[in-house]
C-alpha cells in the first residue's frame, strides 16, 4: 500500500508481463541464424523424445533446395511418440514453459521450451505428427510467429506417405526457408560434413542408438551423417571436485591428436574441450583467451563432463518460479538461454570449474611448446636481428602514439594534449562533456597537430560559441598558439562559465576547417553531481590501471539514509593482482548529500590482469571490475622463428611477436635450412617480413583500442574496424617499408 499526496493506492491486480510478437520474433533471429541452428534444434529436440523413452531412434533431415524466390525446404523426421493437438498446444504455442523434462531430472537437452519455436525466424513452420492415439495432428508457426492448430484426423496411408512416417507414430517439422542471405542451404556435401562437426549434434551422432541420414529431394541421395574420426593419445583422464561446491564432480578427460587442429568456429570446432552436462554438450573451449589463440594448445581435445550443470539450472529456475532471492553461488543462469555461447562465463561455478580445469590443462600445451623449441633451429642472421630490432622501436613508438588513453577525457579538463584522439583525429577539443555548477567556471581547450593541418597557423583565430544563453564565454574570438611544452601543436583556451541550470547545452568552436562541439550540463549545486546514488556504489563503472602508473584512486558512494555517521567498510579483491590502501571509511557529506569515501588501488605486476573489487557495508555490497594495461608497445620483441603456426604467419605469446618460418609464404623466400635460410637478406622477403609485422602491430593496436574504449566501437562493423585498421597500416606501413628497406637499397 502506497500513500501519495493523502490517498491510500492498493494494488489492484498483479499479472506476468507479456512479451510482443515483434520481441518474440527479435529473440528468435538472435537464436537461429542458419539452417545449422534449426537443425541443431530439431534434431537435439527429437533425440531428447527417445531419450526419455529409452529407445533406439532414426533422424531424417531432408533437404529441397529450390531456386529464386521459392522457397527451399528443411524437414526433420523422428519415429517417436508423436504429439496430440493438446501437446502440441502445450509446448508449441506459448514461450519459455519448463517442459522439456530437464526440471524433472530427465536426461534431455532442453531448457526454456525455445528451440522449435525459434526455426520460425527462418520462415513458416509446420509441425504434423502421428500419435499413440493413432490421429494425425498438425500446427503451424507462420513467420510471424502466429500459431495455427488445425482438426486432427485419422492417420490414414494417404497422410503416412505424404509425411514418410508409414507405420507407427512419429513428427515431421517442415521449414519453408524464407529467401535471404543467412537462409541458404549449402550443397550437400559441405552440409553433410558441417553437421557432423557441429559440437551440440556430437554425441548424438556418435550415439550407436541414434541413426541420423542426410537426403537430398533433389537428387535423390541418401548420407548416415557419421561423426568426425580421431586418432591420437590419452594425456589426462581425472576425477576433481569444484572448488566452493561441495559434492560437485567433474571428469576430465584430455587427448593429444595425432595431428594438430585447424582453427575453426566454435560451433563446429574439431580441437577443444567438449562440455557437457547430464546429456547436452554445451560448448568446446579451452578454458581461456590466451590458449584459444595459442598453436600448441590445438593439439589437444577431450571432454569435461559435469552433471552439477543441470543441477544448477533447475536450482536457478525453481529460485525464479517462486520468486526468490537468488543463492550468491548461482545468481545468474548458468546457460546461455539461446545455447549460442554454452556457459555462462561470469557464473561463479563455470568460472571455478574452468579454473580448476586449466591448471591441468596449461602444463601440457606448455609442454608442447617446449618440445617445439627444441626442435628448432637458428633462422634469423645478424642483418635479420637487427632489422627486426630498428622495428621493435618504431613499433613500440607507433603504439604509444595511437593507442587509446586510459584516462575519461572529461575527467581531465586541464589535459590540453591528448595524445591518441589528436593523433586519430588531427585535433582534440576538451572537455567533450562536462558538469559545471552554477555561478562556477571551467577551462575549455582546442588542440590542433600541426602536420595534419598545415594550413592553420600561428595567430589563426577560432571562434567560440555558446549553444544558449545557459553558459557564456570569456572570449568570442581565441588565437592558436604553440604549445608551451609540446613542439608541433598549437593550442586555444578560454573559460566557459555556468549561468542557468540545465540538462544539456553545449560550446561550439570554428577555426576552418575544423568545427567540433562539447556537451555541457549545468548543475544547480554541486550536490547534484551524485543525486543518482541511490545505494551504495562505485562511482565508475570500471577503472583501468596502468603498469607504469601502479595506482588508481577509486570513490566508493552512499546514500546519507545508508550511511549517516562515519562508518568503516569491508575491502575484497578477487584475484592477486591487485591491492587496496589502507583508509576505508565512509564519511557524510551535507553539502555534497552522500557519504564516500577515496582510496587507492594498485597493481602489483607488470602484465594485463583483470580482477573484481568488492565493498560491503553491513549486508549491502558494491561490486566493480578492475582491469590494468601495459602501456601500449612496451616490452614488444619480435623473432623469426623455424616453426609451422599452420595457417597463421604469426602469433603473439603476450608481448612477443613470433613470425612463422614455416610458413608456405615466407619458406618460399627464405630459401632451405641446410644452407642458412640465404634469402632473409634478399628485398622481396624483408619487403615480406615488413608487411607481417605491420599487420601483427595494426591489428593488435586496433584491438587494445577497442578494449580501451568499447563505448566508442559499440556500432561499428567490418567496415569501421577495417578502416580504423587501414588508417594505422598508412600510417606505419611506410616506416617498417624503410627500416626494412633503406632508400640507399632501392637504388642498387
Amino acid at each position: 500500500m502506497i500513500t501519495v499526496g493523502g490517498v491510500m493506492n492498493k494494488v489492484e491486480y498483479t499479472k506476468d508481463v507479456v512479451a510482443s510478437r515483434r520481441t518474440l520474433m527479435q529473440n528468435a533471429k538472435l537464436n537461429i541464424g542458419d539452417v545449422y541452428d534449426a537443425i541443431v534444434e530439431l534434431v537435439t529436440n527429437s533425440d531428447d523424445r527417445y531419450q526419455i523413452l529409452d529407445i533406439d531412434g532414426r533422424i531424417d533431415i531432408e533437404v529441397e533446395r529450390r531456386r529464386g524466390s521459392n522457397p527451399s525446404i528443411l524437414r526433420v523426421r523422428d519415429f517417436a511418440d508423436g504429439m496430440t493437438s493438446e501437446v502440441m498446444e502445450e509446448k508449441l504455442s506459448s514461450q519459455g514453459g519448463r517442459v522439456s523434462g530437464l526440471d524433472e531430472g530427465q536426461s534431455v537437452r532442453g531448457t526454456n521450451s525455445r528451440g522449435a519455436k525459434d526455426v520460425a525466424a527462418l520462415g513458416q513452420v509446420v509441425f504434423e505428427s502421428i500419435a499413440e492415439d493413432g490421429r494425425y495432428h498438425k500446427c503451424e508457426i507462420t513467420e510471424h510467429l502466429e500459431f495455427k492448430m488445425y482438426t486432427s484426423a485419422p492417420a490414414s496411408k494417404v497422410i503416412r506417405t505424404q509425411i514418410g512416417i508409414r507405420e507407427g507414430t512419429g513428427t515431421l517439422v517442415t521449414i519453408q526457408i524464407t529467401p535471404g542471405p543467412r537462409h541458404t542451404i549449402p550443397l550437400h556435401e559441405n552440409l553433410r560434413k558441417h553437421i557432423s562437426q557441429l559440437v551440440q549434434l556430437r554425441d548424438i551422432i556418435s550415439n550407436p542408438r541414434r541413426r541420423i541420414m542426410l537426403n537430398d529431394v533433389n537428387r535423390g541421395r541418401s548420407n548416415k551423417i557419421k561423426p568426425p574420426e580421431y586418432t591420437g593419445n590419452e594425456r589426462v583422464n581425472v576425477r576433481f571436485e569444484v572448488p566452493g561446491y561441495p559434492g560437485a564432480q567433474a571428469k576430465l578427460l584430455i587427448c593429444r591428436s595425432s595431428k594438430r587442429f585447424e582453427r575453426m568456429s566454435n560451433r563446429s570446432r574439431l580441437g577443444g574441450i567438449l562440455v557437457k552436462s547430464v546429456h547436452a554438450i554445451h560448448e568446446a573451449t579451452l578454458f581461456d583467451y590466451e590458449l584459444e589463440l595459442d598453436p600448441h594448445a590445438l593439439w589437444f581435445y577431450g571432454r569435461l563432463n559435469c552433471p552439477y550443470i543441470d543441477e544448477l539450472w533447475n536450482q536457478y529456475d525453481d529460485s525464479f518460479e517462486a520468486k526468490n532471492s537468488f543463492d550468491p553461488k548461482n545468481s545468474v543462469p548458468i546457460l546461455d538461454p539461446s545455447r549460442k555461447s554454452g556457459l555462462t562465463r561470469s557464473h561463479p561455478f563455470v568460472d571455478a570449474l574452468y579454473r580448476k580445469a586449466l591448471k591441468i590443462l596449461r602444463p601440457l600445451v606448455e609442454e608442447e611448446r617446449k618440445r617445439e623449441e627444441s626442435k628448432r633451429s637458428q633462422v634469423e642472421n645478424s642483418a635479420t636481428r637487427r632489422r627486426l630490432a630498428a622495428l621493435e622501436k618504431a613499433a613500440q613508438k607507433f603504439m604509444s602514439q595511437f593507442g587509446e588513453e586510459d584516462e575519461d577525457p572529461s575527467r581531465n579538463p586541464d589535459n590540453i594534449v591528448q595524445g591518441a584522439l589528436l593523433r586519430e583525429r588531427g585535433y582534440t577539443l576538451g572537455p567533450p562533456f562536462a558538469q559545471i555548477v552554477q555561478g562556477h567556471s571551467q577551462r575549455f581547450s582546442l588542440s590542433v597537430l600541426q602536420t595534419a593541418f598545415p594550413e592553420l597557423v600561428v595567430g589563426e583565430s577560432v571562434q567560440i560559441e555558446c549553444q544558449t544563453d545557459d553558459v557564456v564565454t570569456d572570449k568570442r574570438f581565441v588565437p592558436l598558439e604553440p604549445h608551451p611544452t609540446h613542439e608541433g601543436i598549437l593550442c586555444a583556451t578560454w573559460m566557459i562559465k555556468a549561468v542557468t541550470p540545465t540538462l544539456a547545452t553545449g560550446v561550439k568552436v570554428r577555426v576552418p576547417p575544423i568545427t567540433a562541439e562539447s556537451m555541457v550540463e549545468v548543475l544547480e549545486s554541486e550536490a547534484e553531481r551524485y543525486s543518482w546514488v541511490s545505494k551504495l556504489c562505485f562511482e565508475r563503472n570500471s577503472y583501468l590501471v596502468r603498469t607504469d602508473k601502479k595506482r588508481k584512486r577509486v570513490k566508493l558512494l552512499a546514500p546519507l539514509r545508508l550511511v549517516s555517521t562515519p562508518t568503516p567498510f569491508e575491502v575484497e579483491i578477487k584475484g592477486n593482482t591487485f591491492v587496496a590502501g589502507d583508509e576505508h571509511i565512509l564519511r557524510p557529506n551535507s553539502k555534497l548529500q552522500v557519504a564516500l569515501c577515496d582510496f587507492t588501488i594498485r597493481t602489483t605486476q607488470e602484465e594485463a590482469a583483470t580482477a573484481q573489487l568488492f565493498a560491503r557495508v553491513g549486508d549491502t555490497e558494491a561490486t566493480v571490475n578492475l582491469r590494468s594495461t601495459v602501456p601500449p608497445g612496451s616490452g614488444m620483441s619480435f623473432s623469426l622463428e623455424d616453426i609451422d603456426m599452420g595457417n597463421q604467419r604469426y602469433r603473439w605469446r603476450k608481448d612477443q611477436l613470433m613470425i612463422a618460418a614455416r610458413h608456405p609464404s615466407l619458406r618460399r623466400y627464405l630459401g632451405s635450412k641446410a644452407e642458412g635460410f640465404p634469402g632473409q637478406n634478399e628485398q622481396h622477403f624483408r619487403v615480406l617480413l615488413g608487411e607481417i609485422v605491420a599487420d601483427a602491430i595494426c591489428a593488435r593496436l586496433l584491438s587494445q583500442n577497442i578494449q580501451s574504449r568499447p563505448e566508442e566501437y559499440e556500432d561499428a562493423d567490418w567496415d569501421v574496424y577495417y578502416s580504423k585498421y587501414s588508417k594505422y597500416m598508412t600510417s606505419f606501413l611506410p616506416i617498417a617499408h624503410r627500416l626494412i628497406v633503406p632508400d640507399a637499397d632501392l637504388r642498387t
